[in-house]
């Protein structure tokens, strides 16, 4: 299990049998194999379901998915951030993030942002990443921006409704 780490947090791999600790709510199981604390909120923060079903179809992506957020310190799971899938063959990756209520406005989403986009770029397989973000969620537009993203368009979204288009080049450069 390989694991990104940034000044504050470890972005911990999600593993298949992680994440079926997750879908089978064995949070006592999913501390002990993540060395760390859990909550259901942050359970219920991560995609397993969605996870599991593109790893059944493409095992490789396993890097690319949800990470968990530790808060090292604290020894604390705080939100979840990944890519929804393997970079395409022009070499874009979409990030998609969350952070517990509790632990937002600390920087934590911006760093988690930047430390995955850094081990993308990094890996040669990634060189433009992009986030759709519903229009009404000003944090995380405000948060995208302050990390160099630009408005590329305004959509539809079937399941998320009205959502915003911003995109970067990597690596990022707010």
């Amino acid at each position: 299990m390989a694991t990104i780490r940034s000044a504050r947090l470890d972005l911990v791999e999600l593993t298949g049998n992680l994440l079926r600790l997750i879908l089978d709510r064995d949070l006592g199981a999913l501390a002990a194999a993540l060395g760390a604390d859990v909550s259901p909120e942050w359970a219920d923060l991560v995609p397993a379901q969605d996870n599991l079903r593109t790893l059944r179809a493409e095992p490789d992506a396993q890097p690319w998915l949800s990470r968990g957020i530790l808060l090292r310190e604290a020894g604390v799971m705080v939100g979840e951030v990944g890519f929804h899938d393997l970079p395409d063959e022009l070499a874009v990756v979409e990030v998609g993030y969350e952070v517990l209520p509790r632990f937002r406005r600390r920087g934590i989403a911006a760093e988690a942002v930047r430390a995955l986009t850094g081990w993308a770029f990094a890996t040669g397989e990634a060189s433009t990443v992009y986030a759709t973000i519903a229009r009404t969620n000003m944090a995380s537009i405000g948060l995208v921006r302050s990390l160099g993203f630009a408005f590329q368009d305004d959509c539809q979204d079937p399941v998320d409704g009205q959502v915003v288009f911003y995109e970067s080049a990597l690596p990022l450069s707010g």
